[in-house]
């Protein structure tokens, strides 16, 4: 029998990211909002997660602790590496339990929110962002990912020893 499973390093073999806090999706990816310091509509680069003041944020996905700093729009902001082209972002932090470098495993608690630098929300929120080669992407459609889902589409089997593809011809024998 032929059993194909998901990589254990970046995934909880259901999903490879699970949400970092439980609360409701207040402010969309991409969508418009009022920056009052910048007196300008700008595109949201993530997603804002409502929560309460002081609730724990847990690490998305396995990975390193890329950065923690202070963003002029987001308020402290913690970074995680979670292989060569993937990071996710946790913006509007009110305390960080972590470190540069240290690695951290998929729902550690790595810090608290409680800051309310961000322009896109009134409300206690994390922002959480996923960059993908440099790029933004939507970070639910990143959560939505099911393992469970891809073996639907895919049928394995066994080949004999002695098959060979004939690439000129697109004929196998």
């Amino acid at each position: 029998m032929l059993t194909i499973l998901p990589s254990p390093v970046y995934s909880n073999y259901r999903s490879p990211f699970i949400i970092p806090i439980n609360g409701e999706v207040i402010t969309g990816f991409r969508q418009s909002y009022w920056d009052e310091g910048k007196q300008k509509f700008l595109k949201h680069t993530g997603i804002d997660i409502k929560g309460k003041f002081g609730q724990k944020v847990a690490a998305a996905g396995n990975g390193i602790v890329s950065y923690i700093g202070f963003s002029p729009i987001g308020g402290r902001t913690l970074v995680i590496k979670h292989n060569q082209k993937i990071r996710t972002t946790y913006l509007n932090l009110m305390q960080i339990y972590v470190s540069p470098g240290t690695y951290v495993k998929q729902g550690e608690i790595i810090a608290s929110i409680g800051a309310d630098d961000d322009p896109s929300s009134s409300h206690c929120h994390l922002h959480f962002g996923v960059i993908y080669d440099n790029k933004y992407l939507d970070p639910e459609d990143l959560l939505k990912i099911d393992y469970r889902s891809i073996s639907k589409f895919l049928h394995l089997k066994y080949l004999p020893s002695d098959f060979k593809l004939d690439y000129d011809n697109n004929t196998c024998r």
